[in-house]
């Protein structure tokens, strides 16, 4: 953890609230069923004028051979809300279901016809849709979500090597960690503290 503080600023509070798989992808593609290795810690740091949260791989990317990263960072002066969420989460049965019933046409088509060359196909299929459709309802997955709101405009930089729409299906495997249900009782009040109070309140939070 490398992040560096401005002038006067301070660290309040440093949560470890969930592990993260920081291989973006889109689980879609593969029916929600694909291996998630949470293995890098979440980190939300509070300081006197910022919250932050960040993640680093721990091991690197094979693409760029360094390690992935994801940062973000909302000005204290500016927060106007949060939310988080911690549940569970079922995963979408569409593409199992339909796999499922192409499997079982193929199959009865390919017998009933006497042509093996389409039964067996839809055997494959058809086993590997049930399987899929079992694991998507008897594996949920957990969900973690964390927003904290600004009363700022939009950031006038975007650069990104992903399309809007390929942004929008980046997804991050995360399991909440000990301390998330800490961070969610008390952030709200540290913000509240430290915009009514300023640095007067800094010393009843450091930890």
């Amino acid at each position: 953890m490398s992040i560096l503080l401005a002038d006067g600023e301070q660290v309040l509070r440093k949560y470890r609230c969930a592990t993260v798989d920081c291989t973006a992808s889109d689980r879609s593609n593969i029916f929600g069923l694909g291996p998630n290795r949470p293995a890098s810690d979440a980190l939300v740091i509070v300081t006197s004028k910022r919250v932050i949260f960040y993640t680093r791989g721990k091991e690197p990317a094979k693409a760029t051979g360094l390690p992935p990263m994801h940062l973000q960072e909302a000005f204290v002066d500016s927060i106007c809300s949060t939310e988080f969420v911690r549940t569970d989460m079922k995963k979408s049965a569409t593409m199992p279901l339909a796999l499922t019933i192409l499997g079982i046409l193929l199959t009865v088509g390919g017998l009933v016809g006497g042509f093996m060359s389409v039964a067996v196909p839809g055997v494959i299929l058809l086993a590997v849709g049930v399987l899929a459709l079992v694991l998507s309802m008897i594996r949920p997955e957990p969900l973690v979500t964390l927003r904290i709101a600004t009363s700022a405009s939009e950031s006038g930089i975007h650069v990104s090597g992903a399309s809007r729409k390929e942004e929008s299906e980046i997804s991050f495997a995360m399991i909440p960690g000990d301390e998330f249900e800490n961070m969610a009782n008390e952030i709200g009040a540290i913000i509240v503290d430290l915009q009514e109070n300023g640095e007067a309140c800094i010393d009843r939070w450091v930890q």
